[in-house]
């Protein structure tokens, strides 16, 4: 550690700064400090005040200093925080306000003040809600298109063309600074450790005692911890970048962070330092309750998944408790909370569903249904954004779909709800559905890596014929008929999300359900069964039927598996298609959801064609 450089920059940026301070500062005993001063004087970077003993720099010194300009800093804000969700269902963790403050705005204003303007911050996660930072502070993006695949290995080798030939701190978005760290002038390559009694769950290094970093340990007790940014100059970078190419461009390192390059090279490297912080300056946060222990005050948090539910009950972000992920649909997440004395679901739209979601349908579709008492309670909708916050059913579970007596109560339960022969505006009907999400990848550019989907296409187009030239009737239906849009109530069955609600034939949301829970087409015409013979209670019940609800209960029993068996194939389809906008739209991905679609409808268009 270039002891004599520090204490000379120290006193450059605090003249009255005394050695007792700068012996606390740098971890060295007062004989060192002295030591490294007397040999600054010789080298005529600093002079001895006549007056009170303080040290002066020199115009030597200053100019010795000034030879070891920052030139930039880097900045990873890729990940999506998981760990500290709900919080970061629609928010970057670095955007999270800790007393007041967005996490990276107090990061870029501390670089700025010691004047790095060369800033780039790498994005991934919701890219898009970084753009305002390129105006208000005037830094750089560049997006990293692996960020959900790789680790920050990836992220500093697309940083390369930014940061090579530079002296460069290579920061982390998502950690609270108390005290500026940073510095106009470096000299040497370092990573910071902060004190921690208890090192269990982090990354401590191993240094000698010139406080040359020779490797690190996972746990352990009373030690300096990885935390925080670390410095890199430019004939270190000249070192580092070629491994860091080498490791990125192997199969085995996905997973690996950058300092995983560090910690299998030090030997080879040029010495990298460990500067030593008294006190835990640096924060990070991996769980709400660890925000809310060190900020009791905070007002805020900053993320859009909660501030809608306080804006909504007009109250502070610390007076919503008990805050808890429940559900992470395949279009939106949940999580629930209480509020004076009351627990309830809010519900975060998921990234790009403004694409694909009409939410004027989805509130009206609530509407009704709520009237009828078959679905939750809202206490607000938003259809501009898609955020909602509803009562919350204690106790509820959904539907074990290998019990008989819950599916056929399931079935009963579209039977309530078709019966009540509402009306809207907007389709659900699959082949409308279909069309418009072709639509979506014709007008988007979407690519389709499925190579006989043409073909398959007109397939689906024949059965479409088959549907047509059948006349069905028409009421509201769910569009979304799967065991988790179900629940088992204290108060009943309830039907809840209805984001693709419309008009369609009552008969698609029995066949849909059988998709979605992987039933063939004998065990989902069991469930039209169950379904047909509550439809005739209620009808038999009714004290006037429409001949429109009379309908739904086709003619024969063949007619009706023919129809179950042509839903079903369009709703495997349908299921491809839309993976296949929702993967185009956002940076989520669906796995097997679109392949098991498109396998569904490859297996009943067969029966389909035997009937």
């Amino acid at each position: 550690m270039n002891l004599e450089f520090l204490i000379t920059r120290s006193i450059y940026e605090e003249p009255k700064i005394s050695q007792r301070d700068l012996a606390k500062k740098f971890f060295v005993s007062l004989g060192k400090i002295n030591g490294a001063l007397k040999k600054a004087v010789a080298n005529g970077l600093l002079s001895k005040g006549s007056k009170n003993g303080n040290y002066k720099i020199t115009e030597a010194g200053i100019d010795e200093i000034k030879k070891h300009k920052v030139d930039a800093a880097i900045i990873f804000a890729c990940g999506m925080g998981i760990r500290l969700a709900p919080l970061t269902y629609d928010t970057p963790k670095c955007f999270i306000k800790i007393k007041g403050e967005r996490m990276i705005e107090r990061q870029i204003s501390q670089l700025k003040a010691s004047g790095i303007d060369d800033i780039t911050i790498m994005v991934g996660y919701l890219k898009e809600k970084f753009d305002y930072l390129v105006d208000k502070y005037g830094v750089k993006l560049i997006y990293n298109d692996e960020y959900k695949e790789k680790n920050t290995l990836a992220t500093f080798y697309h940083a390369i063309d930014t940061i090579r030939n530079k002296n460069v701190y290579v920061c982390v978005s998502d950690v609270y600074i108390t005290n500026n760290l940073y510095h106009t002038y470096e000299c040497e390559p370092y990573y910071i450790g902060a004190y921690y009694e208890d090192c269990k769950n982090e990354w401590r290094y191993i240094a000698n005692s010139k406080n040359e970093i020779k490797g690190v340990e996972l746990g352990g007790k009373n030690d300096f911890c990885l935390v925080g940014p670390c410095f890199l100059t430019k004939e270190f970078l000249e070192y580092l970048i070629p491994l860091i190419e080498e490791y990125y461009h192997k199969t085995s390192t996905d997973n690996y962070y950058w300092e995983d390059v560090l910690v299998h090279h030090f030997k080879d490297l040029p010495h990298i330092y460990l500067y030593k912080l008294e006190s835990c300056g640096i924060y990070e946060f991996d769980t709400l309750k660890d925000i809310r222990k060190f900020d009791v005050d905070n007002v805020e948090f900053g993320s859009e998944a909660i501030t809608f539910v306080s804006k909504a009950f007009k109250i502070k972000d610390s007076e919503i408790k008990d805050i808890e992920c429940i559900k992470e649909g395949l279009t939106n997440k949940s999580y629930k909370f209480s509020y004076n004395g009351e627990t309830y679901m809010a519900r975060v739209p998921g990234e790009g569903t403004s694409n694909f979601i009409n939410r004027v349908a989805e509130g009206e579709a609530h509407k009704l249904v709520e009237k009828a008492g078959l679905t939750e309670e809202n206490m607000m909708f938003d259809e501009n954004t898609g955020y909602k916050i509803s009562k919350y059913f204690e106790g509820a579970r959904g539907v074990d779909i290998e019990d008989l007596h819950e599916l056929s109560e399931c079935m009963k339960l579209y039977a309530k709800f078709h019966t009540l022969d509402l009306k809207i505006k907007a389709s659900c009907d699959i082949i409308d559905k279909i069309d418009e999400y072709l639509s979506i990848i014709k007008k988007r550019n979407i690519e389709i890596y499925y190579e006989d989907f043409d073909e398959v296409l007109k397939e689906a187009r024949e059965i479409e014929r088959y549907i047509i030239s059948m006349k069905r009737p028409k009421t509201l239906c769910h569009g979304d008929p799967n065991p988790g849009n179900v629940l088992i109530t204290k108060k009943g069955y309830k039907l809840i999300d209805f984001e693709y609600a419309g008009m369609a034939d009552p008969l698609s949301d029995i066949s849909l359900f059988g998709v979605y829970v992987g039933f063939d087409a004998k065990k989902t015409f069991s469930l039209y069964e169950m379904y047909k013979k509550s439809l005739e209670d209620i009808i038999k019940n009714l004290s006037k039927a429409s001949e429109n609800v009379k309908s739904f209960i086709p003619r024969s029993n063949d007619t009706a598996y023919k129809l179950v068996v042509s839903y079903m194939a369009l709703g495997g389809l349908y299921n491809t298609i839309w993976a296949i906008v929702r993967e185009g739209l956002s940076s989520v991905e669906y796995g097997e959801f679109g392949l098991k679609g498109y396998r569904n409808f490859k297996e009943n268009y067969k029966i389909f064609k035997n009937l």
